[in-house]
């Protein structure tokens, strides 16, 4: 099987990358041959719409660039795939401009397609026969209608160049891709879908219906959630300005940001566990002068970003403290000897704090 891997991600330390980077891997697992072809350094120009390539030249662009080399790259593989960030609803412009220098292989004369439009015919038809399509698309927004555009436009294509439609990978929410903590197992889902996609490309041409499905698990716990979480982040970006640009410095701000930590911790509250407490816990982080109270009563915990004079348990320490002890980091004890947790109140209280919010397991 012969994979030809067109990637139009310009970010090559972005979400579309490592994914793809992911693919990649399953497909040569599966011994397939791979081409993988990175549009951002390949100097491509613009279709000019001339018809040179049909009536002065036959299936020969009046540009000379790496068009060239690729287009018989194409003809020769036996399944297509092309990877993509979505820009304003559609692929990037260096993916665009490859879909339209293939307009050389296509030829004078219009047919019916295999979905019932008309096309231009194929200079070479019998070089299309039995030709697979994958597409895999990621974006920050939620759900999938903000996808279903660029979606749609790669069936298209696919109907277009007669090509079976293999399988389309969409990935939303991207940028909770780097949060292990929000949702580890899904996480992992999610990893490993993109490589046995990649491994299903790589022998078939043909993605499951669940892997698919697994590559496009949603993230968030709610719609409030991903615009909260996301509002965050940018206000992280901005306040790192054009350090912005090193995402794992980004990322490792975002996932100590306090809010995001004590919204997910009051989110795992278990009904179970405290189904008899009645308690206010006060969290207080005086290196950002931040101040949180947890409510809980009876199964139910509510969140208020505000401090309370004789809580049933204050806990003291400083924000990356408490990052790692929710990531489960540190050593507890360790640090309540060396006062980096400071505790009043009921410290029984403390001690059950994992039962009472276990880390997230979906």
């Amino acid at each position: 099987m012969k994979v030809l891997l067109i990637r139009g991600n310009p970010r090559k330390d972005g979400f579309t990358q490592r994914l793809t980077d992911r693919f990649a891997a399953g497909v040569r697992e599966a011994g397939a041959s791979l081409t993988d072809v990175d549009l951002t350094s390949a100097a491509i120009q613009p279709c000019l719409g001339c018809f040179h390539c049909w009536l002065v030249q036959s299936g020969q662009c009046v540009h000379t660039d790496a068009m060239n080399d690729l287009l018989p790259c194409v003809l020769d593989a036996d399944v297509l795939v092309c990877a993509t960030p979505v820009y304003f609803f559609s692929m990037s412009s260096y993916l665009k401009a490859f879909f339209e220098r293939l307009f050389p292989l296509s030829a004078e004369g219009v047919e019916e397609s295999g979905l019932g439009f008309l096309r231009n015919r194929l200079r070479e038809p019998d070089r299309w026969r039995n030709k697979k399509f994958i597409s895999i698309v990621v974006g920050a927004l939620p759900g999938t209608k903000p996808y279903e555009p660029v979606n749609q436009t790669f069936r298209l294509i696919a109907d277009t160049l007669n090509m079976e439609l293999g399988g389309q990978l969409t990935r939303p929410e991207s940028h909770l891709l780097p949060y292990k903590f929000s949702k580890p197992k899904t996480l992992k889902l999610v990893d490993a879908a993109f490589f046995k996609a990649g491994r299903e490309a790589g022998n078939t041409g043909r993605l499951a219906g669940k892997t698919m499905e697994e590559a496009g698990l949603p993230l968030a716990a709610s719609e409030s959630h991903f615009r909260m979480y996301s509002n965050i982040y940018w206000e992280h970006a901005r306040a790192l300005g054009a350090h912005s640009t090193n995402l794992n410095a980004l990322h490792e701000r975002v996932g100590a940001d306090p809010d995001i930590l004590m919204r997910e911790m009051a989110r795992t509250c278990n009904p179970q566990a405290t189904a008899r407490l009645r308690a206010v816990l006060q969290f207080d982080f005086p290196d950002q002068d931040r101040h949180y109270r947890l409510t809980v009563n009876h199964g139910r915990c509510e969140l208020q970003p505000v401090t309370t004079e004789q809580p049933d348990l204050r806990v003291t320490c400083a924000t990356d403290v408490w990052v790692a002890l929710f990531t489960r980091q540190l050593n507890v004890i360790d640090a309540l000897r060396q006062r980096k947790i400071v505790l009043a109140g009921d410290k029984n209280l403390f001690t059950k704090l994992d039962r009472y919010f276990p880390p997230p397991a979906a």
